[in-house]
């Protein structure tokens, strides 16, 4: 088993992820762009699917760990970049994913009008944002969170539309992230993943639990934590 610890939440967006970026990103020649890629992690996500081409990670500030390499046919580079002013960028890509960053982003119309701009022709855009429920979990989180309503408008208010749409969670892993990490976390202080990396066992059947929860969520669809969203150009 894969002993790396994530959260509950993490596991079922990151499930979500990659079952997305195997269907809509480019196998070949793809130029993707990272809006708001925080410490640049996500490009492992394309590489591991063996996808050529390039990664362009953005973010408002510059991170210590950005590095600009190539890995397995991808050419991996980072740039400090207010998200509110993709136009700037001059360029167009083929996939743009902004994952659990467009609620950090003051203006997110502003942004979503940037990353249309931005989008070629045929493209595809893969966001993952917070549910109205992921208030329970996180607390205060960034500037919103999102229904489906909500994110269906502000595409079509800046030319987009939705192609597909994933719910994130559930029942099972929603009370699993609020007794395992928001109680200890938010409520307590406990730094919880020093804690848990710790207990070999702990970790071992923490991630059981979340493996059992990816099965439990689809019989308890309810209370999801957020959304994966896949759009298009709507013209």
């Amino acid at each position: 088993m894969n002993m790396i610890l994530e959260s509950p939440t993490r596991v079922h967006t990151n499930q979500a992820i990659k079952y997305l970026i195997d269907k809509y990103c480019p196998k070949d020649k793809a130029t993707i762009l990272d809006v708001g890629c925080g410490a640049g992690h996500y490009y492992q996500f394309f590489s591991s699917y063996g996808i050529k081409g390039s990664y362009l990670g953005i973010d408002i500030k510059k991170h210590e760990s950005w590095l600009t390499k190539e890995e397995g046919g991808m050419q991996i580079s980072f740039l400090a970049q207010d998200a509110e002013k993709l136009q700037g960028l001059n360029q167009r890509f083929n996939f743009i994913t902004s994952i659990q960053s467009l609620e950090h982003i003051k203006n997110d119309d502003e942004a979503l009008k940037g990353i249309k701009m931005c989008l070629q022709d045929g493209g595809n855009v893969m966001l993952t944002i917070p549910s109205k429920y992921s208030f329970f979990l996180y607390y205060i989180h960034g500037y919103r969170r999102y229904s489906m309503p909500i994110i269906k408008r502000l595409a079509s208010k800046n030319g987009l539309r939705i192609e597909e749409t994933i719910r994130v969670g559930g029942l099972t892993s929603f009370l699993l992230h609020f007794i395992l990490w928001t109680i200890p976390a938010v409520v307590l202080k406990i730094e919880i993943w020093k804690f848990y990396r710790k207990s070999k066992f702990l970790t071992s059947l923490i991630i059981r639990l979340e493996q059992l929860s990816l099965f439990l969520d689809k019989i308890f669809p309810l209370l999801e934590s957020g959304y994966a969203v896949v759009l298009k150009r709507a013209y």
